[in-house]
């Protein structure tokens, strides 16, 4: 991208410069130069500021079943927030409830989808979360019941 920017402000330059001419053209020319490349620098500037909010959108929200088949846990890859998602032929025995509901991404606008991971252990309640940037991790457990779904970092 950069290599094309660069092309284009090349030629931009030589067409403006390539003819022999007066003070008030060479003014001219120049105006007109820099107004091209204000105008690649703004489109570039959008199209980067795009790839931002399309990168950190990708596969931000993860599933991740349990051994219960009614229970997946839903992971915001960019936060760490963690919810237990219940499902069931009934919808009264459907619903979903925070395991984890505070941001634990601790750069400020964060690094984007994907940083925060979970992983499940041999207990099937269980998950340990690992934020992939630093290396930060937490002890995850599901269960029905508020005082059975909690999160405890781990030093």
């Amino acid at each position: 991208m950069r290599k094309y920017l660069l092309g284009l402000l090349l030629v931009c330059f030589a067409s403006c410069f390539s003819q022999k001419s007066t003070s008030v053209d060479y003014e001219r020319r120049v105006d007109s130069l820099m107004l091209r490349i204000d105008t690649l620098i703004q489109l570039n500037n959008q199209l980067l500021e795009q790839l931002d909010i399309d990168l950190s959108l990708k596969d931000r929200y993860k599933l991740y079943p349990t051994e219960n088949i009614y229970t997946l846990l839903e992971l915001d890859t960019k936060t760490g927030i963690v919810k237990q998602v219940q499902w069931g032929l009934d919808s009264q025995e459907e619903g979903t409830w925070y395991i984890n509901s505070v941001d634990l991404n601790k750069w400020d606008g964060g690094y984007g989808s994907g940083s925060f991971e979970l992983y499940p252990t041999k207990n099937m309640y269980q998950f340990i979360l690992i934020d992939q940037t630093d290396g930060r991790k937490w002890h995850i457990q599901w269960g029905i019941g508020d005082s059975k779904r909690w999160i405890r970092r781990i030093y």
